[in-house]
């Protein structure tokens, strides 16, 4: 019982049904772009990036949260702080060693500016867009563009759970809604079969959705 405790507590910490709509943004771009790069180091890096960016966000703002989301791994006391910090290290060493495209630095650059120095919407939106180029050999600039900009709107829009929990619901379906937005960019090169493939993501992160809190 003990484990499965923890187990779930791991699974909280790393946002789990969160990266469902991680992996389908370069999913996304692989289909966009010519299907040029190795999928599966795309796919495993941007989740291990991703959920290296989401546990190094709980360890930066712990105090924070000892405040204002006491419910989370972390304040709670679920997991320890210094298993939070090597957890996301080795994650994002482990996204870097996937990656199979340069890109992945800048993102990792990324993710370090934005917890650790401030947290500026922009550099959430640019994250997104990175996280797309990893499927892209030969960058298709739009779509990264478009994604970045839905991604500083919901940012905007995030800022305003703590004064207003009502919020989370709708920052919760605006997560999922990038999986949606992934699949019409794709959709919109005439790949309706790898929209479809995109979107089918929507399921285990909506299923997740339901017993994992996302934000």
């Amino acid at each position: 019982m003990r484990a499965m405790s923890k187990l779930r507590a791991i699974a909280q910490l790393l946002r789990l049904p969160n990266l469902f709509t991680a992996v389908a943004d370069p999913l996304a771009g692989w289909f966009i772009a010519g299907q040029s790069v190795p999928l599966w180091p795309a796919l495993g890096a941007s989740a291990c990036l991703y959920a290296s960016g989401i546990v190094f966000n709980d360890c930066f703002d712990y105090a924070a949260d000892c405040r204002d989301r006491p419910e989370r791994p972390l304040p709670h006391g679920d997991l320890s702080r210094a298993f939070a910090w090597a957890l996301a290290a080795v994650l994002m060493l482990g996204g870097l060693a996937l990656a199979p495209n340069v890109k992945a630095l800048a993102l990792a650059g990324l993710i370090l500016l934005y917890n650790g120095v401030r947290k500026w919407p922009w550099t959430l939106g640019l994250c997104r867009a990175f996280n797309m180029t990893l499927g892209m050999n030969v960058v298709v600039q739009w779509p990264p563009m478009i994604l970045g900009a839905y991604v500083i709107i919901l940012s905007f829009i995030a800022r305003r759970e703590e004064a207003q929990p009502k919020v989370r619901p709708l920052v919760k379906w605006l997560l999922i809604g990038i999986i949606v937005l992934d699949a019409a960019l794709v959709a919109a090169t005439g790949n309706w079969a790898g929209a479809a493939i995109v979107l089918s993501l929507l399921v285990p992160a909506a299923l997740l959705g339901r017993i994992l809190a996302m934000t």
